[in-house]
């Protein structure tokens, strides 16, 4: 599902991505680390076609760069979405993040690493 969207050694694993449909290997969003972990955290955004929206892969997306995150040593992931994108929020929530707060118009999430029952995507 994951594809390097660069080749830059100096950023892996804490780049970004290429979110791409297996079905018929085209690309159909971005996914990636707000820069380097800091003290165990590190932020996460994601985007994907219009097209695309709908079908579970965002959260399929965020539970591999989730699983990335914990390969490394990471104990908590943290993002934010606009009070009024309501599908994002779903989509956070549906990768185990849990809203935290807010600040001014966004909305902030988080899901901690440490916890054994992190969910496991299927599809």
């Amino acid at each position: 599902m994951l594809r390097r969207a660069g080749r830059d050694q100096l950023q892996r694993p804490f780049g970004h991505y290429r979110i791409t449909r297996t079905a018929d290997g085209k690309a159909i969003g971005g996914i990636g680390f707000k820069g380097q972990p800091d003290d165990g955290c590190v932020g996460v955004g994601y985007g994907l076609a219009p097209s695309a929206r709908g079908h579970g892969y965002a959260s399929e997306a965020l539970v591999a760069l989730l699983n990335v995150a914990a390969d490394h040593g990471l104990c908590r992931v943290v993002a934010d979405t606009t009070g009024d994108n309501v599908a994002s929020q779903r989509t956070l929530e549906r990768a185990g993040f849990s809203q935290i707060g807010t600040n001014g118009d966004l909305y902030l999430y988080e899901v901690i690493l440490s916890v054994p029952s992190r969910p496991v995507q299927t599809q």
